[in-house]
């Protein structure tokens, strides 16, 4: 098996296990408030007087999210590219939902890794891999 085989089979495996989705499998869709954003690209910016700035990958800010965690949940759950993102109606559950999503997201990257080793004893390339196969099944982690 090469490394393109290997990263279409394992795409096949985590989607037919089941791949939880970012907000929706992490808190009930009646807790979250939707916002209207640009149909493009999100990216965490710099911290900017102690709140974290969200931008466009054109550089263009978003968002000012008073925590890095608050950020992150507004990028995850925008990855769709859809012009949605949303943000759960009490902060005090942005904290945990990521914690949780963070856990779940370190399982996969466990597994993937786990099974690349398996496969190519020898490989040096798994970060690689392992970007390829998030990139396509459009997931991303800060």
């Amino acid at each position: 098996m090469n490394e393109k085989e290997f990263i279409d089979k394992t795409i096949i495996k985590i989607q037919s296990s089941g791949l939880k989705r970012f907000p929706s499998d992490f808190c009930s869709p009646a807790h979250l408030i939707k916002i209207s954003i640009p149909v493009k690209t999100l990216m965490l910016g710099k911290e900017f007087f102690g709140t974290h700035q969200v931008l466009t990958t054109d550089g263009s800010m978003i968002y000012q999210a008073e925590t890095l965690n608050e950020a992150r949940f507004f990028i995850y759950s925008s990855s769709n590219r859809n012009g949605i993102t949303y943000l759960p109606d009490d902060k005090n559950l942005i904290n945990q939902i990521i914690k949780e999503y963070h856990h779940y997201l370190d399982d996969v990257i466990a597994m993937i890794l786990s099974e690349y080793k398996k496969s190519f004893p020898e490989g040096k390339d798994s970060l690689s891999i392992l970007n390829k196969i998030f990139q396509k099944l459009n997931i991303i982690r800060y």
